[in-house]
């Protein structure tokens, strides 16, 4: 006989902000609060197709690599860390892993190589390190400072190789990002160049919502409806019980245009294209125009919610979603974590 209490689960924690009257600078810290994502959607009321400008912020320059099976003590190469650790913003992060079950590792533009590690690889690597959720621990080797280098690459090599996707951002205008790759590839790794994919949306609407009088969370889920081709005026209430959000005055326009595009994006990508969004957003002499930018982590990564708390590997769902109008910002967040 089946037990009842078996299927008693918790529901999902969910946690909201919104933030209003953000100016620019404030937009920046809350896109640099995280440092992995893998898609974006920007929409775009009034406007046939993306905007050249802001397309382009986004897909040139932006190929990412994968290394394969790449053992974690290439990262403390004294090589490495002076060519590219210290002369630019390296975001790289393990691919393909699920940090509820396995070890997974980052290393950010702070120089710092995090290790997420169940109990008995920690115990095993003997470094200093803090207990994190789910007897799992947490080490942070500081590759611009580094010290006992020999003990460390000994701990290091007990763990296995790992693929990586990785960026590198370099400090001189003149060098080359895909150095990184190169160098990956004099070590006799496997590296692959990847792109960034994109997708374009033109759906059909009736009207879109402002910001005035509007629940914003209800914007943002319009949006997501029109993303996935929902119909979002359905006539029988039994096949979909969605509603438009409720707005006294919407954008005076019928078209919208939507860019969707996903792959391993970096803050640095994101804040110039915000930055463009912004401009345009204030050039438009139309009431009540906003658009806006959505931005969704990498579920198994290295993520937090607040500058507040520390960043930790935490199996979530995620999106930050930035709607610029006027001269100002708000900024609607949306988090899921999978296991508390």
């Amino acid at each position: 006989m089946l037990c009842p209490e078996v299927w008693d689960f918790p529901a999902p924690k969910v946690k909201t902000c919104i933030k209003k009257n953000q100016d620019f600078p404030n937009v920046i810290k809350v896109v640099e609060l995280n440092n992995f994502y893998k898609s974006i959607i920007i929409t775009c009321p009034d406007e046939i197709n993306i905007p050249q400008d802001i397309e382009e912020s986004l897909l040139d320059d932006s190929n990412y690599y994968k290394i394969y099976n790449c053992p974690l003590g290439e990262f403390l190469e004294p090589t490495f860390i002076k060519s590219f650790v210290k002369k630019g913003k390296i975001y790289c992060l393990s691919n393909d892993t699920n940090c509820m079950t396995d070890t997974c590792i980052a290393l950010t533009p702070d120089g710092l190589l995090t290790l997420h590690l169940l109990r008995f690889l920690y115990q095993r690597l003997g470094l200093e390190g803090k207990k994190c959720l789910h007897d799992f621990y947490q080490v942070q080797i500081n590759l611009k400072d580094l010290k006992n280098l020999d003990r460390i690459k000994r701990a290091c090599d007990i763990l296995k190789s790992f693929n990586f996707n990785i960026y590198w951002q370099p400090d001189n205008e003149e060098v080359c990002p895909s150095s990184i790759a190169k160098y990956f590839c004099d070590r006799n790794l496997k590296v692959t160049c990847e792109s960034l994919t994109v997708e374009r949306i033109k759906p059909d609407i009736r009207s879109i919502p402002s910001l005035i009088n509007s629940e914003i969370g209800e914007i943002v889920e319009w949006i997501g409806m029109l993303i996935h081709g929902a119909d979002i005026t359905p006539s029988e209430s039994y096949v979909s019980s969605y509603c438009e959000p409720e707005c006294d005055d919407p954008i005076d326009t019928t078209r919208i245009s939507i860019l969707i595009i996903k792959g391993f994006l970096t803050p640095n990508m994101l804040i110039k294209t915000s930055q463009l969004l912004s401009d345009h957003a204030r050039s438009r002499e139309i009431n009540n125009y906003w658009m806006c930018i959505s931005l969704q982590t990498i579920e198994d990564s290295l993520w937090q919610w607040t500058p507040s708390v520390p960043k930790v590997f935490q199996p979530h769902n995620s999106s930050t979603n930035i709607f610029f109008h006027n001269e100002i910002s708000t900024i609607y967040s949306v988090a899921e974590l999978k296991f508390t």
